[in-house]
């Protein structure tokens, strides 16, 4: 990078060292890694902590929340060493306080600790949660832990010998400390930005497509094909290249994901991960694409009802096909074994042994390239098609994977259309005409705010980001407050999630062939029959299914998900080898709201923590039948006490030939005894790991003209030429993956989005 280049990168400010010093003194007690071989290990994981706290965009804020976190854990530390701070306490004292931490539940002193922590709103259990993520990633994305620990295998350690396309693996190798300005500088791509340049201004109506995910990206391809659209597409985050995505889990997290992956609802209890990039969320998908159910389909399409969003369901049904024919999607089923590991069969082996599940209930497809050929010979790929190296989730480094940014968007520039990366929309600014609001500009910018002529906006900015940019521009012009949605409060209400936990289980012996050599998910298991279960919602209920995911992700990532602190902890990691994952995914009542500032408050009820239970119970009961010899829930509580082989620190798990209160075996329990076991121990979200990548609603899509804030037509109700096209018009959260459901929206929208600017 040129010294001119490097100047025009700004980082966010680096946290103060005592606080570093902090996160370097609690981490090796934290992870178990106390021993003098691991002291490179922890001063390279503060190194690059402290260095991905600057290359996160210092707009997004992140810096603040993490800030905030370890002040709690300082003040904390040196209150509990009586005056003494972190870095000056004897070995002993550091572990009294780890062990504290992880072992609260609201004792007396945890009283006294969320008295003085209240004021910063975090809850201690919160706070233990949040200190191992920040550190487990840090040490364990560090390819030196490897040969330490794990033994992961990392890409550019591997050979492909059934593969001889697949060559040059060698030369992708990563440092272990990465140097911020150059991660930081992605987001400074493209700037500075001439405004007279946004557009083609050759007299067409302008189009401003407000984000590049499955929505924004199929808007812009389709509005730009007519060629009677001058169509330009602003992106927040920055446009990368497949060869230019990061192979370090640390760097990915500042490059792709909002506020650095660690985007939390202010309670803390949901870890939200939103891509920010051109493509979006597609990116960073393990490839695995899920149409819509169709008990969802007619309830969606149905002529009346309170979720009848007033399309046709064989329009859409062709979308969902023209989608999967654009996308090259092909069967999960039609995957090769070869790419397939040990562990990815798991589901099916417990499914075999205690019955009652479907691994083909849904209508499961991919986005990967699985024939020779098939990518038409992009010069950036590494052999022509998939070759299993389990990296999806930080977008294919190899091409293989048919996100958005190497389909629609390529169509979308083709066809005229300008794409904007690292050009936030900060607000839309209108007057009223004839009863409606009417939008004139775009302010766009990050620094410096520039106004934009617009003639129509398509905000595609997600379940977050669209109603939280409109909530911005009502704050700045009270005008948009006459709006029908507005004055029914339909604008940054109705926030629902796909949301779940991770669990991982320990086999006795190592994989011949680990998780992390091959492709991530076979099966999304479904109990026979799809039950639904009620949860409680204002008013009354609702109801809901949960189905599973089998997946495998690189150290880094799994050492979020494994249980326990300390030594336990740190077994956990060095048993990589033996280790299988599996997701739950419940679809969660739309009761989350969104402020102006994209806060997301979300609070879990008793019925749904009823549900996570059930799930997490029958991710359990499937390893058990596979085979197990212990499996463990993400999440820093500690096991039942009836579990006496559990030594302090091993976390939440559950051991095959363990007793449980009944006197039973684990591995021999119903999934009824099981939730029993569990209810004790997970009682509130602070005892679990909860993540969602796909929240829902926000500015829900309704026929009837006061049930949402989007009417049949996409247009958002009482703006003449505004219209909403992703995951936020969901009148409901669908269980599954949503991004091809809102390629498909987006397909039927486009359409009548033609006709409206017309």
């Amino acid at each position: 990078m040129t010294e001119t280049r490097r100047s025009q990168v700004r980082l966010s400010k680096p946290l103060p060292s005592h606080l570093l010093k902090t996160f370097e003194a609690y981490l090796p007690h934290v992870l178990g890694v106390t021993g003098p071989e691991f002291e490179p290990l922890v001063k390279q994981a503060t190194e690059r902590f402290d260095a991905y706290v600057q290359a996160i965009p210092p707009h997004e804020n992140a810096r603040e929340q993490l800030f905030l976190l370890l002040k709690v854990a300082f003040v904390q530390g040196t209150f509990l060493g009586f005056g003494v701070p972190p870095w000056h306490q004897s070995t002993r004292a550091r572990e009294r306080f780890v062990h504290r931490l992880y072992r609260s539940d609201d004792k007396p002193l945890d009283k006294v600790l969320d008295a003085i922590d209240g004021l910063l709103k975090v809850h201690v259990r919160d706070l233990a949660k949040s200190l191992r993520e920040m550190m487990s990633l840090a040490f364990y994305s560090n390819p030196n832990a490897d040969a330490a620990i794990t033994g992961y295998t990392r890409i550019w350690d591997r050979t492909y010998p059934q593969r001889p396309d697949v060559v040059g693996l060698h030369k992708l190798k990563q440092p272990a400390v990465f140097d911020p300005v150059e991660v930081a500088s992605v987001h400074y791509a493209g700037h500075p930005y001439e405004a007279s340049r946004l557009f083609a201004d050759d007299g067409r109506p302008k189009v401003a497509i407000i984000g590049s995910g499955a929505g924004g990206a199929v808007m812009a391809a389709k509005l730009a094909e007519q060629k009677r659209f001058d169509v330009a597409v602003f992106e927040s985050g920055p446009w990368i290249k497949p060869n230019q995505y990061p192979l370090d889990t640390f760097v990915g997290m500042s490059q792709l994901f909002e506020s650095g992956l660690l985007t939390l609802s202010e309670n803390l209890d949901i870890h939200l991960l939103r891509g920010r990039l051109v493509g979006g969320g597609t990116v960073m998908t393990s490839g695995l694409s899920v149409r819509l159910r169709p008990e969802t389909l007619d309830a969606w399409c149905s002529t009346s009802g309170e979720l009848s969003i007033g399309i046709d369901r064989a329009e859409l049904d062709a979308a969902f096909d023209a989608v999967r024919a654009r996308q090259t999607m092909g069967r999960m089923r039609d995957i090769p074994d070869e790419l397939y590991t040990d562990v990815s069969h798991l589901l099916g082996v417990g499914s075999s042994k205690v019955g009652g599940w479907d691994l083909e209930r849904d209508d499961a497809w991919n986005n990967v390239q699985m024939r020779v050929g098939q990518s038409g010979g992009r010069p950036h790929q590494n052999g022509d098609y998939c070759f299993g190296c389990g990296l999806c989730n930080y977008g294919c480094h190899f091409g293989h994977k048919l996100s958005m940014d190497l389909t629609y968007i390529p169509d979308a520039q083709k066809a005229g259309a300008r794409i904007h990366q690292n050009l936030p929309v900060q607000r839309l600014e209108g007057r009223m005409r004839d009863g409606a609001m009417h939008v004139t500009h775009l302010v766009v910018g990050r620094e410096g705010e520039h106004r934009v002529a617009v003639d129509h906006v398509v905000v595609s900015a997600g379940a977050v980001g669209s109603p939280a940019l409109l909530l911005r521009s009502a704050e700045h012009d009270g005008e948009w407050n006459a709006l029908q949605p507005f004055r029914d409060e339909h604008i940054g209400t109705g926030l629902g999630f796909n949301y779940g936990s991770g669990v991982v289980a320990r086999w006795p012996t190592p994989f011949a062939k680990p998780g992390h050599l091959g492709f991530q998910i076979k099966y999304i298991a479904t109990k026979h029959g799809d039950p639904t279960y009620d949860i409680t919602i204002p008013g009354g209920t609702m109801q809901t299914r949960y189905v599973l995911e089998n997946a495998f992700v690189p150290p880094g990532l799994l050492s979020n998900v494994v249980p326990g602190v300390g030594s336990g902890h740190l077994q956990w990691m060095r048993d990589y080898a033996k280790l299988a994952m599996c997701a739950s995914t419940i679809g969660s009542p739309q009761t989350g709201t969104i402020t102006a500032d994209r806060v997301v408050r979300y609070q879990l009820n008793a019925s749904e923590m009823d549900l996570n239970r059930r799930a997490l119970a029958s991710v359990a009961r499937l390893y058990f039948g596979a085979g197990a010899a212990e499996v463990g829930f993400a999440g820093v509580r500690e096991s039942p006490a009836s579990d006496r082989h559990t030594p302090l620190g091993e976390g939440l798990r559950l051991r095959a030939d363990a007793t449980g209160s009944s006197g039973k075996r684990f591995a021999d329990m119903s999934e009824d005894e099981l939730i029993e076991e569990l209810k004790p121990v997970l009682a509130d979200p602070e005892h679990i790991m909860l993540s969602s990548a796909h929240p829902q609603g926000g500015l829900r899509m309704s026929k009837a003209p006061h049930d949402g804030a989007v009417d049949p037509d996409f247009r958002l109700r009482g703006a003449s030429n505004v219209s909403i096209v992703d995951g936020s018009v969901f009148p409901s959260t669908i269980v599954v993956n949503p991004q091809w459901t809102i390629a498909a929206l987006a397909l039927v929208a486009a359409e009548r989005v033609a006709r409206n600017i017309g």
